[in-house]
């Protein structure tokens, strides 16, 4: 990878902020214009809000309560531990629209805000309650403060307004009723649907309309919208990599000082208690045939757009590898398979991202990888994206310092690209790196490790605490997949 990429790698966010930015900016004035003038062709719209008329509300009122609504909806957003830069990109899109509407003449300049501070009040108080609920007033939650409700509602009016928007700018069509004080009136219909632009301006329009929702959309999102599931061969160490994700998901916790609870799986935190009782050694064992863990935890990835990444998997034993694409194909013997693998088999077709494992060490020692069933599983389970990792690699840490004197760790980059040139030298995992994808490639995780008086590897501890490699370059990867 080169340095320049690199650098748009690690800032990636920055970019994004900066990207985001210019396109609010460039959707509020472009699409204000279209706005005001949908408002002042609208029949249908313009109808349900002369409904004030019947219960004598003025349209100066409502148009402040609901700007004011707005704002306190925004306003929320803005004290979201993780909704604050779009709170604010919105909110300053926001203000530019509101300046392009009064530029014609249009809300602004209508009505007072200073005059009707008691409706203003009123409208920040439903936005509070429709957006923030009991939450708002929890000052002593010791949790992330999130108005996911409050982003929802933002979402939602900003959404219903540009369609709404379009189409009372684009369609023509009768209206028979006209709405006066305490009456309704029937007129008779003077015009027909139409269609109004040039095919150039709705496409234009069309396209606006689309983006400037879709954007809004990733604004408002909380939760990564992909599964991720663990597969490997027996003693593959899917346990360990469980293990050692959700070390570095602490330790991001810890030095970050984040409020977001990691929620783990107390299957995963019996593991770490056995990491913690283990003085020396590895602290886990091959998981047994009728055995299934469920291990997961969640992370949130990201400093300018933070979000919540869930990584989770069933432990299972490795020799039900093979029997998995059976299971999701539906071409398994007679005999009924044991209720556990069809669970394993169920959370793999569930996934829509598969992380499989390749065990260095095998390799090294030239020993069968047993990664043939990774092909039928990922033929079988259709569009899913692959991401292929290299356990063990602490054996290829060592032979990449011998040959060429760096250390992986420091060079990490350097090394990844070292132990996908040393496993990509072996014909299968050639073939697998075709069947993931062009774009894909072998990522490296493992602990620091040395070697005991009996000549047997065991973890490196510093005071207890065993050290990793690779896995935090895996949660960036696993939470911008």
């Amino acid at each position: 990878m080169s340095g320049p990429v690199r650098f748009v790698m690690r800032n990636r966010e920055k970019f994004l902020l900066v990207g985001y930015a210019i396109a609010i900016l460039i959707f509020a004035s472009l699409l204000s214009p279209m706005l005001g003038q949908a408002w002042q062709r609208a029949e249908l719209t313009r109808a349900l809000f002369q409904t004030r008329l019947l219960i004598g509300l003025s349209l100066e009122i409502i148009a402040v309560v609901l700007v004011s609504l707005f704002f306190g909806l925004l306003g929320l957003m803005i004290l979201d531990t993780k909704k604050r830069f779009q709170g604010v990109l919105l909110f300053v899109g926001s203000i530019v629209g509101l300046l392009a509407l009064s530029s014609m003449g249009l809300l602004l300049p209508n009505i007072d805000l200073f005059g009707n501070i008691q409706w203003v009040a009123a409208g920040l108080v439903v936005g509070g309650v429709v957006g923030g609920g009991r939450s708002i007033l929890d000052v002593n939650s010791n949790g992330p403060r999130e108005f996911r409700s409050a982003s929802r509602a933002v979402y939602f009016l900003l959404s219903a307004l540009m369609v709404v928007g379009f189409l009372e700018y684009h369609l023509e069509y009768p209206f028979p009723l006209e709405i006066a004080r305490n009456e309704v009136v029937m007129e008779p219909v003077a015009s027909e649907f139409a269609v109004v632009g040039e095919s150039s301006e709705l496409l234009m329009n069309a396209v606006l309309v689309g983006a400037f929702i879709v954007t809004t959309k990733r604004f408002v999102q909380y939760d990564a919208e992909r599964d991720f599931f663990v597969l490997g061969p027996t003693g593959s160490g899917k346990s360990l990599f469980l293990v050692g994700a959700y070390l570095e998901a602490l330790e991001r916790f810890t030095q970050d000082d984040s409020e977001t609870p990691l929620n783990p799986s107390q299957d995963l935190i019996n593991l770490v208690g056995a990491l913690d009782r283990q003085g020396d050694g590895w602290f886990v064992e091959a998981t047994r045939a009728q055995e299934l863990e469920d291990l997961h935890f969640q992370y949130v990835h990201g400093n300018v757009f933070p979000k919540n990444v869930e990584v989770s998997s069933l432990d299972y034993a490795g020799e039900w590898l093979e029997d998995i694409p059976d299971i999701i194909m539906g071409t398994e013997d007679a005999d009924d398979p044991p209720n556990t693998l069809k669970r394993v088999a169920d959370n793999v077709r569930q996934a829509d991202t598969l992380i499989l494992l390749i065990d260095s060490n095998r390799w090294l020692d030239d020993e069968p990888l047993e990664i043939e069933p990774y092909f039928d599983i990922v033929q079988a389970t259709e569009e899913k994206n692959v991401i292929l990792i290299a356990t063990k690699a602490d054996v290829l840490a060592e032979q990449f310092r011998s040959e060429r004197g760096l250390d992986a760790q420091q060079y990490f980059p350097d090394f990844k690209e070292y132990v996908n040139e040393q496993l990509g030298t072996n014909q299968t995992v050639q073939s697998l790196l075709a069947q993931a994808g062009s774009a894909s490639e072998i990522h490296p995780v493992y602990y620091q490790t040395t070697v005991d008086d009996s000549g047997e590897r065991v973890p490196m501890r510093a005071n207890g605490t065993v050290t990793t490699v690779g896995f935090d370059e895996l949660l960036d990867m696993v939470g911008e997949n």
